[in-house]
């Protein structure tokens, strides 16, 4: 791929699903259970670990791409 290793980009759009994956099912694990009380923890925790790939995978491949 023109001397681009395409490694970096298929690590990264793969997290990059499963993140958005993980973040809706924290998402409808949150709206099911605070229905009956507030959730802290787990959902919370799911969402900051698929945040954190998103932008942490997205600054990788940045810095892939700037070396």
């Amino acid at each position: 791929m023109n001397g681009i290793d395409p490694v970096p980009l298929l690590f990264f759009v793969a997290g990059w699903f499963f993140a958005l994956n993980i973040r809706g099912l924290a998402d409808r694990i949150y709206q099911y259970g605070s229905r009956f009380t507030p959730m802290i923890g787990g959902p919370a925790a799911f969402r900051i670990m698929g945040w954190a790939w998103i932008f942490g995978g997205g600054a990788y491949f940045v810095l892939e791409f700037l070396d």
